[in-house]
């Protein structure tokens, strides 16, 4: 988690907890992954328990965490880690240092996130609905 500890100011912890309450279901995890060139920078998964509640919050383990190359693979095996390990993930946010970066400061949350797909600097899968429609 050292590397994240550089980038969740406050603030951006709060936005990162709005975001979880607004997009992540009761019962299911989200991981959020940055790369910085082809190499797994920083990890974060954030379970969210039967009531709505933050069950815990951790990162990739063991081999999970020493992937690199193709982010869209990177997802896959980050996704399928996570439901192996904590069950249902509902969202999988992967994108590189710089964008992740930038959606921090940005006061448009979304039109950072879509300025990183334009760019092919993220990869959203899965993806709940609710932030689909908010992202169209």
């Amino acid at each position: 988690m050292a590397n994240l500890e550089l980038l969740l100011t406050d603030e951006a912890v709060d936005d990162l907890a709005a975001a979880v309450r607004t997009f992540v279901p009761a019962g299911s995890s989200a991981v959020v992954c940055i790369f910085d060139d082809t190499v797994l920078w920083a990890s974060m998964i954030i379970s969210v328990d039967e009531s709505g509640g933050t069950a815990s919050i951790s990162t990739l383990d063991g081999a999970a965490a020493r992937v690199d190359g193709d982010m869209t693979k990177t997802a896959g095996e980050a996704v399928n880690w996570v439901q192996t390990h904590y069950g249902s993930c509902s969202l999988g946010f992967f994108v590189d240092k710089e964008h992740a970066q930038a959606l921090l400061r940005a006061s448009d949350k979304a039109g950072s996130v879509r300025t990183a797909s334009a760019a092919g600097a993220l990869v959203l899968s899965p993806i709940p609905p609710d932030l689909a429609i908010a992202l169209a």
